[in-house]
């Protein structure tokens, strides 16, 4: 029986706990009547509490993951230089390569973990590379990230982590965001926790964190705007933003593992199929579920999939990312990319999709989901 058209389930959804909405509108409400809108005490206080949280010496708070990206790559001053960053990922982190001085080389993608081949990347090091940027893809930690870690430092490179999918991920039980040189932070409105907009840089490198800091308002040195040290622009996150921030940090934990079980419900629910494939880590990886990656059977159409199951049955499903960034028109303009220089990746994206994944999905929406898919997958294959 075809799913209840009055029922939407949707891809993502930011949320915000019944239970803090009035301390949190409080707060918003001091911030208006108070007028101080940028580097207040609710900024202070959740770079404080996300630096606690990761487990890493500072935490620059920025307008956005683009911003964070620029502004370390900026710091590693990549004019004639290149960075590896894996095809799979949004374009900001190839684009704020670009807008540092640098030049991207892609790599291919891990079919196990959906992220950075780790092969494919050591392949690419030349004399030139000055770093790498990994992505913890829907939330997940390569098993091998230390591996990666300490081939960096041996090779002499710096290693970003980009954790715009992974608030709430660890691996051996330490924090994503604290397990490479410096990580950059994405709170857009789909992410595990949101500010809105807004990102953050957490890092242990001192003076990292100081040229961040001036970069983020300007450039400005100890004497703030009458003392302009860096070409730097207006790149700091305001109050309102870091209202938000500090109450998605609280209910971080209780929302991934909401995301957890409802990973279970899926797996309970699909676990018959042999058409679809829900993915499983070692028991030291411990997964944050920003999106639920999953392969379809070689055959099964998923744009026709998608289109049917958002206009016939209001299901919203998606892809991590597809097209890759090779495919993207402006980097096969600026980079000379093209069909077939990742393989792996044209091939995995193809039958990759995600299933609705975010801290309201029930177990109701779940057994709709799973039933929706097996009405339409039979009219979807080859």
């Amino acid at each position: 029986m075809k799913a209840q058209l009055t029922r939407v389930v949707t891809g993502a959804r930011p949320f915000f706990h019944e239970a803090d909405m009035p301390e949190m509108l409080g707060r918003v409400e001091a911030v208006l009547r108070g007028g101080r809108l940028i580097f207040g005490n609710n900024t202070r206080e959740f770079e404080e509490s996300f630096r606690n949280y990761v487990g890493t010496a500072h935490a620059v708070s920025v307008n956005s993951c683009t911003t964070a990206l620029e502004i370390t790559l900026r710091f590693y001053q990549l004019s004639g230089r290149e960075v590896i960053v894996p095809t799979n990922t949004f374009a900001s982190d190839v684009k704020a390569i670009m807008y540092a001085g640098g030049t991207p080389v892609l790599a291919d993608m891990d079919a196990r973990t959906f992220g950075l081949d780790i092969e494919d990347a050591l392949r690419r090091i030349n004399s030139r590379t000055a770093g790498i940027i990994a992505v913890h893809i829907g939330g997940l930690i390569d098993p091998q990230f230390d591996r990666l870690r300490q081939l960096c430092r041996e090779r002499g490179l710096f290693l970003i982590e980009d954790v715009s999918h992974a608030h709430g991920a660890m691996l051996d039980g330490r924090k994503a965001g604290s397990l490479a040189d410096v990580a950059c932070i994405s709170f857009y409105p789909t992410k595990v926790m949101t500010t809105g907009t807004g990102g953050m840089i957490t890092t242990d490198n001192a003076e990292l964190a100081d040229y961040a800091r001036s970069l983020r308002h300007h450039g400005q040195g100890e004497g703030g705007l009458e003392d302009i040290i860096n070409l730097g622009n207006d790149w700091c996150m305001d109050e309102l933003s870091a209202v938000l921030g500090i109450y998605q940090l609280k209910r971080l934990g209780q929302n991934v593992e909401h995301r957890r079980q409802v990973v279970e419900w899926y797996r309970e629910e699909l676990s018959g199929d042999s058409w679809i494939t829900i993915p499983s880590y070692s028991a030291n990886v411990y997964h944050a579920y920003y999106k639920l990656p999953v392969l379809l059977e070689a055959g099964i159409d998923k744009n026709r999939l998608r289109h049917i199951l958002q206009d016939e049955y209001r299901i919203e499903i998606g892809s991590l990312y597809d097209p890759p960034c090779h495919l993207q028109p402006v980097f096969q303009k600026h980079l000379g990319c093209h069909h077939g220089m990742f393989p792996k990746a044209e091939e995995i994206l193809s039958r990759q999709t995600c299933l609705p994944m975010h801290a309201t999905v029930t177990r109701e929406d779940v057994a709709i989901v799973a039933s929706a898919l097996r009405q339409v997958v039979a009219r979807c294959r080859g």
